[in-house]
């Protein structure tokens, strides 16, 4: 399942590290609550501890994902959280995208344009 997700993230537009951060001046780094291998997406819970901006506001972002929190897919999801949901549950697929204006595919408007998850074993 860990090479499933490293392969979809990467699709999706991550760039994946195995074991060591990158060191990326004014990164924002967050620990992912799951990854979920069918889309290479990682789930950002908001948290005192990790709060929504670290995430959204920086040009580039860093997830920090153990592999045991790797999931086959958002049904899995859904199991494992249950009823414990945080006020803010961000499933992120790669860098930000959006066609807003003129149809026109721009990265990192809403968000981050560069996009690293760390796995840690």
């Amino acid at each position: 399942m860990i090479e499933t997700f490293a392969r979809n993230a990467e699709a999706a537009g991550f760039q994946v590290h195995r074991g060591v951060a990158p060191e990326i001046a004014d990164a924002g780094v967050s620990v992912a609550l799951y990854g979920l291998a069918d889309t290479g997406s990682v789930v950002l819970a908001a948290s005192p501890d990790e709060p929504r901006a670290r995430s959204l506001l920086p040009a580039v972002h860093v997830s920090l994902l153990r592999e045991d929190r790797i999931l086959p897919d958002l049904a899995s999801l859904l199991a494992a959280v249950g009823d414990d949901l945080p006020s803010a549950l961000a499933i992120v697929t790669g860098p930000s995208r959006s066609a807003d204006i003129e149809q026109k595919l721009a990265v990192g408007v809403h968000g981050p344009g560069e996009v690293h998850v760390v796995l840690l074993p």
